[in-house]
């Protein structure tokens, strides 16, 4: 068993990207229904739920032995359509109430490693997905979700959306004012090598939907959503 080893044994450094890729491969037939995306630096594990993508990604730091592990859950439709788009950030070791359990090492036990993680993510992330698997469930537990601090979690982003597909005017007005406060979202590492070139502009995006939340006139509001999910 993974969890129980004391010691590892190190790669070459010339073996770390090849395992890495069967790293990736093994993982995702060890869990059912999720579908894989894998760079040599990312591996994204992805199922969709009621118009949710619930989202495993394990990204190796460059050169590293390193793999920090987080979750996202992204609305099916949203906006930029980047497959390493992430909102609503959590790290591994969030959900499981242990920090030291976001990252971990690739090593010559990397087997155990896949079947350790599978476990894990059958167990406490799918019933961590399972509390927010809904736009109902993520606006019931909306306080769970809104940001602490001002990080680049991208969290109002999925807040937004789950106003709209709710339609609760209120709410949706004060998640756009918080976020129409903040910096553009945070990008993963991967988007930033690969360009989107139709990028949309979030500002004037967030504030043509603002204009039309005022008076909540949600009719508005989905074609604008519907217009920018499909631009990209």
């Amino acid at each position: 068993m993974w969890e129980e080893l004391k010691v590892y044994k190190q790669l070459d450094k010339a073996d770390i990207n090849p395992t890495f890729k069967k790293f990736g491969s093994n993982l995702v037939s060890l869990i059912d229904g999720y579908s894989i995306d894998q760079t040599t630096s990312l591996i994204k594990l992805s199922r969709q739920v009621n118009q949710l993508e619930q989202a495993v990604f394990i990204e190796k730091d460059k050169g590293s032995y390193n793999l920090k592990v987080r979750t996202s859950i992204k609305p099916v439709d949203f906006y930029r359509r980047h497959k390493f788009t992430m909102l609503n950030i959590i790290p591994l070791g969030d959900i499981m109430n242990n920090h030291r359990r976001t990252s971990y090492p690739l090593t010559q036990e990397w087997n155990d490693l896949a079947i350790y993680l599978a476990t894990i993510i059958k167990t406490e992330v799918e019933h961590y997905f399972q509390k927010y698997n809904s736009y109902d469930k993520i606006i019931d537990r909306r306080k769970e979700i809104e940001p602490k601090d001002f990080g680049l979690d991208n969290k109002y982003e999925l807040l937004i959306y789950a106003a709209i597909r709710t339609k609760k005017k209120d709410l949706l007005n004060q998640y756009l004012d918080k976020k129409m406060s903040r910096p553009v979202m945070g990008i993963t590492q991967s988007e930033y090598l690969k360009p989107d070139n139709n990028e949309i502009d979030e500002q004037t995006l967030l504030q043509r939907l603002k204009s039309f939340a005022l008076t909540g006139d949600f009719t508005n509001i989905e074609k604008e959503m519907a217009a920018a999910f499909g631009q990209n």
